[in-house]
């Protein structure tokens, strides 16, 4: 089994989002997260209030100005399988840019065959949240998975990781300031917000070719879709077509020659 990894940067402060906070709950809720058993919330680097999933549980640690996030994972003692968390609006609220001040991440465990609906779930994550930026990996554990989504670590070598991604990834952490106008990289699944779209249409993206699909979210999201299976990120034939995404995003592209993977 696979896992399904999503990083999430958006604007929403949701302690101030009554309405943005249920339906989270309720995607939350969803059949394709059940791996996610059980909620928490976060207070730096405590966590508190462990309970069973459900959309008012879930909008409720939200909207609690005690927490900095709200927390899932499989229940204590077993083998970690998933997790996800989100940030609810009480830290960071000076960031800037701020249209991905917050951040979200969800790693979920799937057969194969079996992802469609965590897709569809995640990206209607990505649209309530009013992202900003993101991207979606499949990887061969929950530990990679979780490595990829929270960023901060250097990328460990895998099946279907070149060299060049690897660094792309390192950028994006080292560069975090910039993921609202720039892609440090291109994978399997991608984001583009407001400042992206500026630079490049949906439309221009669509007559490219290039992906296997470009959903057009709302009007300033955007989610760009690889290849017809996220399971091809295992495997280095991604790496070509990866190569022809990267030169059609060229304009949106950071420089990355000072990054190191060292």
């Amino acid at each position: 089994m696979t896992v399904l990894a999503t990083r999430l940067d958006f604007a929403l402060p949701l302690i101030e989002h009554g309405d943005v906070a249920h339906k989270v709950g309720e995607i939350l809720s969803r059949p394709c997260f059940a791996a996610l058993d059980r909620v928490s919330a976060r207070h730096k680097d405590r966590w508190t209030k462990h309970a069973k999933p459900a959309p008012n549980v879930i909008a409720d640690y939200l909207l609690d100005s005690t927490y900095d996030a709200l927390s899932m994972d499989n229940r204590h003692g077993e083998e970690v399988l998933g997790s996800a968390e989100i940030e609810s609006g009480v830290r960071n609220r000076d960031a800037v840019p701020a249209t991905t001040r917050f951040f979200a991440y969800v790693v979920l465990p799937v057969e194969a065959g079996g992802w469609r609906d965590a897709l569809q779930g995640v990206l209607d994550l990505a649209t309530v949240l009013d992202a900003g930026a993101g991207m979606i990996a499949e990887e061969p554990s929950y530990a990679l998975g979780q490595r990829f989504a929270l960023g901060g670590s250097k990328p460990k070598p895998r099946p279907g990781l070149s060299e060049l991604r690897m660094r792309e990834r390192r950028a994006r952490d080292w560069k975090r300031e910039l993921v609202s106008e720039k892609l440090a990289g291109v994978e399997w699944g991608m984001f583009l917000g407001a400042d992206h779209l500026t630079v490049m249409s949906a439309e221009a993206l669509r007559h490219t070719n290039a992906f296997e699909r470009v959903l057009e979210l709302t009007p300033k999201l955007v989610f760009l879709q690889l290849t017809a299976d996220p399971a091809d990120d295992l495997t280095d034939g991604l790496e070509e077509k990866r190569m022809e995404a990267r030169r059609i995003l060229a304009p949106l592209m950071m420089d990355i020659t000072d990054v190191s993977i060292e």
